[in-house]
Formats: structure tokens, sequence, C-alpha cells
């Protein structure tokens, strides 16, 4: 028989089971600043899901719209990471509790883009998904957005975690915020239907669950 222990004797209490928010860490300078750069640097390319992105070697391409740039550690980028590396720990240390030392993926920019036509499922989303699971990406642990977007310049692409239940829980959308979450939990963007969103996605983890 192996010993039992109650559970509130284990020590610190975690909650897997909701997000962690940061309001206006990104003010209209900082975006402008980081959208200058971004533009004049580098070059986006469409999103892959599932999958291949998995290491695995086919692709799902139907599955999302969003076009992405990705920002390596470099010189001219340390300044978001320094920025972006202390909020996950704080979120960690207040709410997940997870074993957190590592940087799994370069920061993304991503463009959800208008619609091309009036179909709603025309627009820039990305289906049901998970941030972690097999080969490449086993050791994301929390997954990050920043809204980069007013909300008023676009209609449609909300970010949904689904925690269980029969409901999604749409997560806040106001430019300069950010939004901590499990990557192992289920979410979505909706087709945008009018403009066009922006983001920053941002992973941490460590060694694989165990």
């Amino acid at each position: 028989m192996f010993p039992l222990k109650p559970y509130n004797d284990f020590k610190p209490t975690s909650n897997w089971n909701t997000f962690y928010y940061f309001k206006n860490v990104f003010n209209d300078q900082m975006i402008n600043d980081l959208t200058q750069m971004v533009e004049s640097n580098y070059e986006f390319s469409k999103g892959r899901t599932g999958v291949k992105e998995l290491g695995t070697d086919t692709d799902a391409y139907d599955t999302n719209n969003r076009d992405i740039a990705y920002l390596n550690p470099e010189p001219h980028t340390k300044w978001l990471y320094d920025i972006l590396f202390p909020l996950v720990l704080e979120a960690n240390e207040k709410v997940f509790h997870f074993d957190i030392d590592i940087v799994t993926d370069p920061i993304h920019y991503v463009i959800y883009p208008a619609p091309t036509t009036p179909q709603m499922d025309n627009g820039g989303h990305l289906d049901w998904h998970m941030d972690t699971g097999a080969m490449a990406v086993n050791k994301r642990k929390l997954a990050m957005t920043v809204q980069l977007s007013d909300p008023k310049d676009y209609d449609g692409g909300d970010f949904e975690i689904w925690f269980g239940g029969k409901q999604a829980q749409i997560v806040p959308r106001e430019k300069g915020d950010v939004i901590i979450f499990p990557a192992f939990c289920m979410h979505r963007v909706r087709p945008t239907t009018r403009g066009e969103r922006r983001c920053l996605v941002f992973w941490t983890g460590g060694r694989p669950f165990r």
C-alpha cells in the first residue's frame, strides 16, 4: 500500500484552469516602434498548424489563415525578451507553478489578415489546437499572447480558451495587454470579419511534463 497524503498538504497550490492577465504592458509608442522594426527587417510567411509544426511529415494549412514573422533573440529584439520573460515568471509564481527555465521558440509577430471576401471564414483565424504535444514543441509549458491591435480596428478575431464546460472563455482584447495560459489548454482565434488583428506570441517551458 502506497502512503497517502492529504491534497492540501502539497504546497504551493496552483490553478491550471485560468489565464493570467497584465494590462497596458505595451503603450502605443512601443507598439509603433515594434511594428516599424518588424516591417522593415523581417519577411512574413503563412503560418502552419498541427502536425508539421509538431515535427511530423504532413501539414495543415487549411486550419488557419495568419502571417508570421519570427523574431529570434538578437541585439535589436533583446528589449522584447527582457519585457516578456519576467512577466512569465511572475504569472508562473502566482498561479501555475511549472518548472520554467527556457524560452522555447522565437517570438512570433502574427497578423490575422482582413477577409478578402464577405464570407466570415475567409478572414484571419486559427482553429482549435494546443501549443504543446509531440516532438518539437513538447517543452512548451506557458503560452503568451500580446494584443497589438486596437479592438476598434477589427471585428471578429476573438481569442478563446477552453477550460472545460459548454463554453469557451473569450480573453480581453485591449491593445497592449498580455495574456498567459498553460500551453496544453485548447484555444482558437475566431475569423476576423473586418480589419486585421495583430499580436505577439511567446512560449516558455523546460523539461517535458512528467
